[in-house]
C-alpha cells in the first residue's frame, strides 16, 4: 500500500509540473499585482484532475491525468457561482495527460471549481481556488 501511495504522489507532482501548476503563486508584475492561484486537485478512481488560475487571474488551466480503466469521453469545464463553462469533448485513454485552458476569462474575485464532465458518469469537481486577479 505504501508503494501505491508514493506512486500516486509522484504522479500528482508530475501532472502538476506538466500543467505548469507546480510553481507557487507568483507576482505577475509590481508589488500588489495579480497573482496565480492553485493548483487544487481531486483524486479520481482512475486518475487525478486539477485546476489552477494562471496568467494573472485571466486563464483557467485544467489538467486530467488518467492512470487506469477504459477510454472515456470528457469535457473540461469550470464553475463560477452557478454558471458552468465547458470545452468540446475529448477522448482520454489510460496513460494520457490532457490539459485545457480557458483564456481571457472575466473571473472577478471568484472561487473557481474545475469540472470534468465524463460521458455516462456525470460531473466531477475539484475543490475551489480563489481568483486573486481582481
Amino acid at each position: 500500500m505504501r508503494k501505491h501511495t508514493r506512486a500516486g504522489v509522484i504522479f500528482a507532482a508530475s501532472l502538476l509540473s506538466v500543467a505548469g501548476l507546480a510553481a507557487p503563486a507568483s507576482a505577475d508584475g509590481p508589488a500588489g499585482a495579480a497573482r496565480n492561484a492553485g493548483p487544487s486537485c481531486t483524486s479520481l478512481s482512475n486518475g487525478s484532475f486539477c485546476v489552477g488560475i494562471i496568467d494573472g487571474g485571466h486563464t483557467v488551466n485544467l489538467v486530467f491525468g488518467k492512470t487506469g480503466g477504459s477510454a472515456v469521453t470528457v469535457k473540461f469545464g469550470y464553475r463560477k457561482g452557478n454558471a458552468k463553462h465547458f470545452s468540446n469533448a475529448f477522448t482520454v485513454k489510460k496513460g494520457d495527460t490532457k490539459t485545457y485552458k480557458f483564456k481571457n476569462q472575466s473571473l472577478g474575485c471568484s472561487t473557481i471549481y474545475g469540472v470534468l464532465a465524463v460521458e455516462g458518469q456525470g460531473d466531477f469537481e475539484t475543490p475551489g481556488v480563489h481568483n486573486t486577479g481582481c
